[in-house]
């Protein structure tokens, strides 16, 4: 089974499976050249704000050359 890469903006509007009661999700993204991108997930690791694997796999960016990782998380009211 091929798996067709989404756009972000597809992403995006797609909803989150599994959204804990009373919780809603907060995306953040990573932009730039794959090797940056790469660099500023591992270094987030580090320091312990999120791990590698929790990370979306790069993704195309509209921008030529450069990639996106988005990370969820999520806010309590």
């Amino acid at each position: 089974m091929i798996i067709t890469p989404k756009s972000v903006p597809e992403l995006l509007r797609e909803s989150i499976p599994d959204v804990p009661p009373g919780k809603y999700p907060i995306r953040l993204l990573a932009c730039g050249v794959p090797k940056g991108v790469e660099s500023v997930v591992r270094q987030l690791y580090v320091v312990r704000f999120a791990e590698v694997e929790e990370w979306s796999p790069p993704l195309p960016s509209p921008v030529r050359g450069e990639v996106i990782r988005i990370l969820t998380r999520y806010w309590v009211e």
